[in-house]
């Protein structure tokens, strides 16, 4: 299950000694040291190790650098200090300050890209690195510039904020829980990242004035399996079998995350397959078992974004594969950018317990004094997407049952909007469903009941696609139950 959690992460303001160079002075009256605020993270995480070492720059006039120099704290005086002593003054002009990751712990940026990390004017450039499940864990991180004049007379603390360059990704694979018993099970000999998945890029990191930082990949290529690939050797693989961590290529109940590139959903495309057998299937010319291999996309509009964290599902049921995707931000919940690019966050708030009987995740029909069906209140909330449309959709004998509200069109799929416009409800409002049942529909006394599960998702504003089900459900699949007669 995903968490969330806002880190308002800031150190106290930390003063750096610093000195520049003499040929230009600040005006007089001006404080003469450029001091740095604590190197920190709100983009994406929280406040960084004390054990980093940063790479510091101070592009004036966009001529030289003012500042080259590393900041590393030290434990004797509790300041982030120079790596190497000096001293640095404003200079009248235009200073343009960024920084990156040098080294965190005893592993380094140079150890991590190898030669050819190098800088051009306010420029960063990384060399091709491949990345696949035996590459070093790595979390590169390099800051937001901030541009100073000293005509507009700020010579307040220089904050350093940071992004990550990696996304990370966790894949597991599984048959779907939804499977009828008796279904036959499939024989599994393989599923992985193919060689259509991109894992080397280049990277330039070009911190403006403005006080963005534009990064370019290029140089796309696949190098190498990203994993080692199990051959699982036609094992049969059948409802409740031990799901299959992809990228790690275990059979396990947890997954893994991975450091990977960021990338567009055109780099996703056919990257991911399962080669199975179905029983009894032969090959019509030589008579051989017949192995199929299904290729697999990740779901329609999927981007993976430095600082994000995306966890998928692919499951199988009835002949039909499945990706299921739930996104993260990694520590951060402050929605800036579209909604296209914002996680799916949901929490359940719970059931109405006067409208029906709890029992762990089976939720059964209650009785008025009448005998009738009492509709069940739930209750949850979104909190992004914060432009979307959710749904919730009965997952069996959906027609049994009626969710409100819903679109009129289709009353068995509960539906609704989140946004500013009139009509929608605000993210993190509470938002009420209830579902309803025909007495009519109720089984005989002595036959079994009837039962459906639920599907929580968003639609993002652009259209993409998100499941909320860990959020919502993460204790396990409801179970919606009318009650024999």
């Amino acid at each position: 299950m995903s968490k969330h959690y806002t880190y308002l992460a800031a150190l106290a303001a930390l003063t750096v000694l610093s000195a520049c160079t003499r040929d230009k002075l600040a005006p007089a009256g001006t404080p003469s040291e450029i001091r740095f605020a604590a190197p920190l993270q709100t983009k994406a995480t929280d406040a960084v190790s004390n054990t980093d070492v940063f790479q510091v720059r101070d592009w004036y006039n966009d001529s030289k650098y003012h500042i080259d120099n590393t900041l590393v704290w030290d434990n004797g005086t509790s300041e982030w200090t120079y790596g190497t002593p000096g001293t640095y003054e404003w200079s009248g002009g235009t200073h343009l300050f960024f920084s990156w990751l040098d080294h965190s712990d005893s592993y380094s940026t140079a150890a991590f890209f190898g030669t050819g990390v190098s800088t051009s004017a306010n420029t960063l450039n990384l060399p091709a690195k491949a990345i696949t499940t035996s590459t070093q864990q790595y979390d590169f991180l390099y800051s937001n510039p901030v541009s100073r004049s000293t005509n507009a007379q700020d010579y307040s603390d220089v904050p350093l904020i940071f992004n990550h360059l990696f996304a990370q990704v966790a894949i597991s694979f599984q048959i779907s829980n939804q499977t009828p018993d008796g279904e036959q099970p499939i024989y599994l000999h393989g599923v992985y990242l193919n060689d259509n998945f991109i894992n080397s890029k280049e990277t330039a990191i070009t911190f403006n004035q403005d006080g963005t930082a534009e990064v370019t990949f290029t140089n796309p290529t696949h190098a190498g399996a990203f994993s080692s690939r199990t051959d699982w050797g036609g094992m049969s693989y059948g409802k409740g079998a031990t799901p299959i961590d992809v990228l790690s290529q275990r059979q396990v109940n947890s997954k893994d995350f991975y450091y990977v590139w960021p990338a567009q959903h055109a780099e996703l495309i056919e990257v991911l397959d399962v080669v199975y057998q179905i029983s009894g299937e032969t090959d019509p010319i030589t008579g051989n078992p017949l192995i199929r291999t299904s290729r697999l996309s990740f779901p329609k509009g999927t981007k993976w974004l430095g600082g994000h964290k995306y966890s998928y599902t692919v499951t199988y049921m009835g002949g039909i594969f499945k990706v299921e995707e739930t996104v993260m931000d990694w520590n951060y919940t402050e929605m800036t950018g579209s909604a296209e690019e914002q996680s799916a966050m949901a929490s359940w708030i719970g059931w109405d317990s006067s409208s029906c009987t709890i029992s762990g995740q089976n939720i059964t029909f209650k009785t008025d004094t009448y005998g009738k069906l009492v509709p069940i209140h739930g209750m949850f909330k979104i909190y992004s997407p914060t432009q979307c449309t959710y749904h919730i959709n009965l997952t069996q004998n959906a027609n049994y049952y009626t969710i409100t509200p819903n679109d009129g069109a289709n009353v068995h799929v509960g539906t609704g909007s989140i946004g500013s416009s009139v009509g929608d409800i605000l993210p993190g409002v509470n938002i009420d469903f209830y579902i309803y049942a025909d007495d009519d529909d109720r089984p005989a006394a002595g036959n079994p009941p009837i039962t459906a599960g639920l599907s929580f998702s968003v639609q993002a504003s652009g259209g993409r696609e998100f499941s909320l089900d860990t959020e919502i459900q993460r204790d396990g699949a409801f179970n919606i139950i009318i009650p024999s007669m």
